[in-house]
């Protein structure tokens, strides 16, 4: 199954918002990821949300497990996740307060 997610800059994105991103884009879940680089899913959940912050090797292990450079990981700037496979939609939310919604395809 393909999954649908609205791609924006990634340099406007958080940390988190980054970790997310790339996790969701090669298909691994917070258990599995949080498993390969020795955490506790909590602790990934918590980087996610911008609650924490991994430290430098952590976040080495995880540019490495979700195939990002750690530029991009850091910045938004470099080799992001791969989009292949991936469709793009509009934003389900409006870009003003009266706007109307999209329309979901």
């Amino acid at each position: 199954m393909e999954a649908i997610f609205t791609r924006g800059n990634a340099s406007d994105d958080t940390l988190g918002g980054r970790i997310s991103l790339a996790r969701d884009t090669v298909g691994l879940t917070m258990e599995e990821v949080a498993r390969t680089i020795g955490v506790e899913a909590d602790t990934l959940r918590y980087w996610e949300n911008d609650q924490a912050e991994p430290g430098v090797n952590r976040l080495s292990m995880l540019a490495g497990v979700l195939h990002v450079s750690l530029s991009w990981m850091l910045t938004g700037f470099g080799d992001g996740p791969d989009w292949a496979g991936f469709i793009e939609v509009p934003p389900l939310a409006p870009r003003h307060i009266g706007d109307p919604i999209p329309p979901r395809h």
